[in-house]
């Protein structure tokens, strides 16, 4: 036991000996006059600049502390950095060798001071100067041989590790505004090297709050090789503050921006790899060319996997994905002569665009217009972009766009879209495109090519087997009708509102043409069959080459024509119907006079025009045609009601029509109608004209069958001198007013016309009476009566 405590006694004599020993060296072998005759020479050698140092402290185990160290800036004023203290920590084995070896350099409450002169130039610009020869022959001849004290070794500064704590830089930028220079800071800096070698790489942190924001960087630097590694974080950076530096660079004005970064780099002099995301918060941006629209409170995210050779100018992008509010596009590729013409060979990737949350991503003012129509859905794109930015457009070389229920409130519906479109060079072609409204559903095959030249020609058909019309029109009706009855008023202005003008002209870069073929169209109760259209659009001149179909036991077939490069538009139709049910078609057509027109209708009518405003379409509209009506009937219609109740005739509230046929000619704002029609109790011959606005101007010429004329007139007091010689009695009517309520009267001129024509032929019957008596032979009883109507006829001159 007491071998033991001798063994221990003599380890602890042997350590105190040691700590005394080294006591004593490092008291002798680091003197403060050592130590400011080694470090002063080398620091104003290396910067050119004054150095003060104030106190310096030596102690065994803190190390050398240097108090109060300043590097004055180059006129001597300003202090370009200066430190509360500089410790210098020292190897302790080498003390015993008799040298004095620091390999730690730790700074404490370091302030940096910079300036960017008026001119551009910055206060450290000559520290980077090269030195010449002789400044370097007289930089090794000042520096002393040894201690400086007369004997002793000199201290070694092998520095291995270098650690800043607690640093500030203040950067002062006088060029952009002298008077008010910008002054931006870095607080909190702290900065940790250990291991420092110049030929082996070593690791570095740094850790500081740039103006307010936390920045962290871990890595590793070979100065050897020039290459490095390192891991940014940096958090809430208000970028707004430094927007003089690149406010010329931007498209508008900036209100706001926090920038976030999480991104890892390593490389050299010639490649670079990195990897992570950039991320931009609260950005306020106000577009120059979209004022109305700006960003506000927008969030813009960045991950990516890139690397860069920049001997070969290039970037390769193993992925990327960016985000704006939601809005995501994924790219990857390469970018080829970045820095002088870039050319893009990219695959691009717009995973699943949700229109709707698209629409709450972008600028409310951008899409104000858009709002109402509350689109919804989702779009897919993938798409290869090659080429250079000189033509941006024809960057898309192959495109698939894919459409999931993409739907749009319109007109009172909601259609929906659905199906594929490929994009390959300047062709484009769709795949199980269709479209559906309610139970509706079309298919579309649509082609177009040369997409990036003029014109951009378009090929499509529609096809359906039935399709329900009443649906698609309930909307627009209801949404068109005007609660209070107004409908019609197109040009209808209020205080302040501006006069409608006319549409047009349109200059639309596209040759179209296209068919719509519809197996059975539902409209009002009535089938349309074998619906056959065919257009064209060429030159702005937009043709229905072909419309037709069946409907209502008969035929139709129209074109049109439609000139878009008018302001107004021109236009003309042609319209042949054939055999119609005149019940259906009024039914389906002009809901106003169902059940008022029974019968077989054809129509031929030539229309052309100009406008699309109520009083432009009367002034300009012009046409004429021919129409006929068989085995059909009149009944319940305003005219008919009016004229029953005018002759007091419940039976004319039903007209017969065995056939009745005219022309109409159109011009002025009115229709010329020239027509007669026969029937079991009524004919007439109504000539005249009727308004677009549905006034009439008509002279009727109705004849009432001698069954009517009596119910008319029992005792033929007047209609005696209104019958023909079948007993129809010649009614001369006018009628005014509307179509709803027609005004009736009689044709004064007409009716003495024929008055007098009865009194004419009266009188050349009792004539005929009193000098041809019917008991004399008849050869010259003919010949006597024929001098005599010729003598009479004479005399009343006719």
């Amino acid at each position: 036991m007491n071998k033991f405590v001798k063994i221990g006694a003599i380890i602890v004599a042997v350590l105190l000996v040691l700590v005394v020993a080294v006591a004593i060296l490092a008291k002798v072998l680091i003197t403060p006059e050592r130590v400011r005759s080694t470090v002063l020479p080398i620091a104003e050698d290396a910067l050119g600049r004054e150095v003060q140092l104030g106190d310096i402290e030596v102690s065994i185990f803190s190390g050398i502390s240097l108090k109060d160290l300043a590097v004055k800036e180059k006129d001597g004023g300003e202090n370009f950095v200066s430190a509360d203290e500089v410790v210098l920590r020292y190897k302790f084995w080498p003390l015993f060798l008799l040298q004095v070896m620091v390999d730690e350099v730790r700074l404490e409450k370091p302030r940096i001071r910079v300036v960017r002169m008026e001119d551009g130039s910055f206060s450290f610009d000559d520290l980077a100067g090269e030195k010449t020869g002789a400044e370097k022959a007289e930089s090794a001849q000042s520096q002393p041989a040894d201690s400086g004290d007369g004997g002793g070794a000199p201290i070694n500064l092998l520095v291995s590790t270098v650690r800043l704590s607690g640093g500030e830089l203040l950067f002062i930028d006088r060029m952009i505004n002298a008077e008010a220079p910008y002054r931006y800071q870095i607080d909190e800096l702290d900065v940790t090297a250990s291991d420092l070698s110049l030929d082996r790489a070593f690791p570095f942190e740094v850790s500081c709050r740039l103006n307010g924001a936390q920045l962290a960087v871990d890595g590793q630097a070979d100065i050897g090789r020039q290459r490095g590694q390192a891991s940014v974080e940096l958090k809430d950076f208000d970028a707004s503050g430094f927007s003089p530096y690149f406010r010329d660079q931007l498209p508008g004005t900036l209100g706001g921006l926090k920038i976030d970064l999480d991104l890892y780099a390593e490389g050299g002099m010639e490649k670079i790899a990195s990897k992570g995301s950039v991320t931009l918060r609260e950005l306020d941006l106000v577009l120059n060319d979209l004022k109305d629209a700006p960003l506000r409170d927008a969030t813009i995210r960045l991950d990516y996997d890139m690397a860069a050779d920049l001997a070969a100018d290039r970037v390769d992008l193993a992925s990327s994905r960016l985000d704006f509010n939601g809005i995501v596009a994924e790219a990857s590729g390469t970018i080829a002569s970045v820095t002088t013409q870039p050319n893009l060979d990219l695959n691009l990737l717009v995973p699943g665009l949700d229109l709707r949350q698209a629409l709450k991503a972008v600028p409310a003012e951008l899409v104000k217009d858009v709002k109402p129509l509350d689109p919804a859905g989702v779009v897919k794109v993938q798409a290869v972009l090659a080429g250079t930015l000189e033509e941006p457009i024809k960057l898309l070389r192959t495109a698939k766009i894919t459409l999931e229920d993409v739907q749009a409130t319109a007109g009172g519906q909601r259609p929906v879209i659905a199906g594929e479109i490929d994009i390959e060079g300047d062709r484009l072609n769709s795949r199980d495109l269709f479209m559906k409204i309610g139970d509706n559903r079309a298919d579309i095959a649509l082609q177009a090519e040369n997409l990036f030249g003029t014109p951009i020609r378009v090929k499509n058909s529609v096809t359906s087997e039935r399709f329900l019309i009443d649906p698609l029109l309930a909307g627009p009706a209801a949404a068109a009708a005007p609660a209070d009855g107004t409908a019609g008023r197109a040009e209808q202005t209020s205080e302040g509102r501006a006069p409608a003008e006319e549409i047009g002209p349109f200059d639309i870069p596209v040759r179209a043409e296209g068919t719509v073929q519809i197996a059975e169209a539902l409209y009002k109760g009535l089938s349309i069959n074998n619906f056959d259209m065919a257009y064209r659009l060429v030159d702005n001149v937009f043709t229905i080459d072909k419309m037709a179909g069946e409907m209502a036991g008969g035929t139709f077939n129209s074109t049109a024509r439609v000139d878009l490069r008018q302001k107004g538009l021109a236009y003309q139709t042609n319209i042949d119907v054939e055999r119609f049910g005149a019940d259906s078609f009024m039914q389906a057509f002009l809901p106003v006079a169902r059940g008022t027109v029974f019968g077989d209708l054809s129509l031929d009518l030539a229309m052309q025009g100009k406008g699309t405003l109520v009083e432009t379409i009367k002034r300009n509209i012009s046409g004429k045609g021919e129409f006929a009506l068989f085995d059909g009937r009149i009944t319940g219609s305003g005219l008919v009601e009016g004229l029953s109740q005018f002759l007091s005739l419940d039976e004319l509230k039903e007209i017969q029509v065995n056939k009745a046929t005219g022309n109409i000619v159109i011009e002025q704002g009115r229709v010329k109608l020239n027509s007669s029609f026969t029937g079991d109790r009524v004919k007439a011959s109504p000539q005249g004209s009727i308004g677009l606005d549905g006034g009439l101007d008509l002279s009727l010429n109705a004849l009432l069958s001698p069954a009517l004329a009596q119910k008319l007139d029992s005792k033929g007091q007047i209609t005696s001198f209104l019958s023909n010689e079948e007993g129809w009695v010649q009614l001369p009517l006018k009628v005014a007013g509307t179509f709803t309520s027609p005004r009736f009267a009689l044709d004064t001129s007409g009716v003495k016309e024929q008055v007098g024509q009865k009194a004419r032929e009266e009188i050349e019957k009792k004539v005929f009476e009193k000098l041809l008596p019917g008991d004399g032979a008849k050869g010259e009883q003919d010949s006597g009566r024929k001098q005599l109507e010729d003598a009479v006829k004479g005399l009343f001159g006719r």
